[in-house]
C-alpha cells in the first residue's frame, strides 16, 4: 500500500472512531450561568431589604409589592414568550431577555419614587419572562428524550445556585459601595453574558459549526421533534385538557412557596431568629444550596428511571410527590424549632425538597409539549408566577399580622393539593 493510500485509510478510520462532541452540554452550562445571574438579580433585593426600605421609607407591604409586581410582569410575559421562542428560536429571545432585564436591574438603583420603582420591577419581570420558555425550546431541539431531565437541571440549578452565592456577594458589595452598587454591578454582568450567549449559541444542533456528526447523530436518533415545526400551538385543545390545567396549578403552589424563601427568608432570619446581617448572609444561602443539590440530582435520577424503562409518571410524578411530602414535614419542624441553627437546617431540607417537584415539572413540560414545549412551559410558568405574585404581599401581610411562625405553617396547607394534582398530570402521554 502506498504512503498516500495508507494516510487516507488512517484518516478515514480516525473519523469513524471520532468521539462525539459535547457542544450541547457546554451550552447547557451556559444556561447554568444565565440562570445563576437571573436569580442573583432577583434575590439581591431581598438581601438588602432592610437598608433599602429604610433609605426609601418603605413598609413591608410596600416592599413586598415590588416583588409581586416583578412576578406579575414575569407571569404576563410567559405565554407570549413561549410562542415567540418557538418562532424565532432560543438564541435571539434569550439574548434580548438578558439585555432587557439587566437594564432594568441597573435602573432599580436610580429611581427613588415608589411608583417608578414599582414600574421598574414590573418591567424587570417582563424581561426575565422569556428565559425559561427559551430554555425549554432549546432543550427540546438539542437533547434526546433520555437527557431531558439533566438538560432541564442546567438552567434550574444555576437559578437556585444564584441565591446560594448572592447573599455573600451582595452583602460584600453593599458594605463597600452601598446598596445601589449591587444593582449596577449585576446589571453590567448580565449584558456581558447576553453578548457571549449570542456568539456561542445556536437554535439547533444542525446549525452549530462545532457539533460533529457523531453528536448530531446521538441527538437526532432520540429527539422527539423534527426541528421544522413553526405552526401555532393548539391552544383550544390544550385548554380543554385537564392535565394541562393540573400542570399549571401545581406549579402555582410550588412557586408560591419558593418565592416566600426568595423574598422574605433574609428578613425572617433577622427578625424571627435574631441573626446579624453577616450571619444572615451565610444562613440564607444554605436552603438555596439544598435546592441546588436536589435540582441537579433530581434531573439525573429522573433520566435514569426513564432509561431503565420506568414510566414517566414514576420518573417525574413520584419524584415530585416525594419532594412535596418531605417539604411538609420539615417545614412543620422548622416552624417549631427553638434553636436558630436547627431552624435553618429544617428550612434547608424544606426548600431542598422542592427541587424535586421543580425539576419534575420542567421535564414534564417537554414530555407533554414536544414541539410546543415553549407554549406549554409558558402556560405552566404563568401559573407559577401568579403564585409568585401573590406570595410576597400575602406572606408579608401574614408575618405582620399573625407572626412568622404561623406564616411558615400556612405554607404547608396547599402542598397537599399539589400532591393530588400530580396524579392528574400523567406525563407519559403528550398533549398533542
Amino acid at each position: 500500500m502506498s504512503k498516500i493510500a495508507a494516510n487516507l485509510v488512517e484518516e478515514v478510520e480516525s473519523k469513524e472512531i471520532e468521539k462525539p462532541s459535547r457542544v450541547r452540554w457546554w451550552l447547557a452550562f451556559m444556561f447554568f450561568l444565565i440562570g445563576l445571574i437571573a436569580y442573583m438579580d432577583r434575590s439581591n433585593i431581598a438581601i438588602i431589604a432592610k437598608p433599602m426600605m429604610e433609605d426609601l421609607n418603605m413598609s413591608k407591604v410596600q416592599f413586598g409589592m415590588l416583588a409581586s409586581l416583578f412576578s406579575l410582569g414575569y407571569a404576563l410575559s410567559q405565554i407570549p414568550a413561549g410562542i415567540i421562542a418557538e418562532r424565532i428560536g432560543a438564541r435571539k429571545i434569550v439574548m434580548i431577555a438578558l439585555i432587557w432585564w439587566s437594564v432594568f436591574t441597573g435602573l432599580t438603583a436610580m429611581v427613588k419614587s415608589h411608583g417608578l420603582l414599582a414600574l421598574v420591577r414590573f418591567m424587570f419581570g417582563v424581561g426575565e419572562g422569556p428565559m425559561y420558555p427559551g430554555n425549554v425550546v432549546f432543550n427540546t431541539h438539542w437533547f434526546a428524550q433520555q437527557e431531558k431531565g439533566r438538560a432541564a437541571s442546567a438552567l434550574l440549578a444555576g437559578s437556585y445556585f444564584g441565591p446560594v452565592i448572592a447573599p455573600v456577594i451582595t452583602v460584600a458589595i453593599f458594605q463597600v459601595w452601598g446598596w445601589q452598587a449591587v444593582f449596577y454591578i449585576f446589571g453590567a454582568l448580565g449584558i456581558l453574558v447576553a453578548l457571549i450567549w449570542y456568539i456561542v449559541g445556536r437554535d439547533r444542533p444542525e446549525d452549530h459549526p462545532f457539533v460533529n456528526k457523531q453528536e448530531l447523530k446521538q441527538i437526532m436518533e432520540n429527539r422527539t421533534v423534527t426541528g421544522d415545526k413553526k405552526t401555532l400551538a393548539p391552544w383550544k385543545k390544550f385548554l380543554k385538557n385537564g392535565r394541562f390545567w393540573a400542570l399549571g396549578l401545581q406549579y402555582f403552589i410550588v412557586l408560591y412557596i419558593i418565592t416566600f424563601f426568595l423574598v422574605w427568608l433574609p428578613t425572617y432570619l433577622m427578625e424571627a431568629r435574631n441573626f446579624s446581617l453577616g450571619e444572615m448572609g451565610f444562613a440564607a444561602s444554605l436552603p438555596w444550596l439544598g435546592i441546588f443539590i436536589t435540582v441537579m440530582s433530581g434531573g439525573a435520577i429522573s433520566d435514569l428511571l426513564v432509561k431503565k424503562g420506568k414510566s414517566k409518571m414514576i420518573a417525574r410524578g413520584s419524584l415530585a410527590i416525594a419532594g412535596l411530602i418531605v417539604f411538609a414535614g420539615s417545614m412543620y419542624l422548622a416552624a417549631y424549632a427553638t434553636v436558630p441553627w436547627m431552624n435553618v437546617l429544617w428550612l434547608t431540607i424544606s426548600l431542598g425538597a422542592l427541587g424535586f417537584p421543580v425539576i419534575a415539572s420542567w421535564s414534564a413540560v417537554m414530555d407533554l409539549g414536544n414541539e410546543f414545549s415553549g407554549s406549554v412551559s409558558g402556560w405552566m410558568n404563568l401559573w407559577g408566577n401568579i403564585g409568585a405574585f401573590a406570595s410576597p404581599v400575602l406572606c408579608g401581610w401574614l408575618a405582620q399580622n399573625i407572626g412568622w411562625e404561623a406564616t411558615l405553617l400556612v405554607s404547608i396547607v396547599p402542598v397537599f393539593i399539589a400532591i393530588l394534582l400530580w396524579f392528574g398530570i400523567r406525563p407519559d402521554h403528550s398533549l398533542t
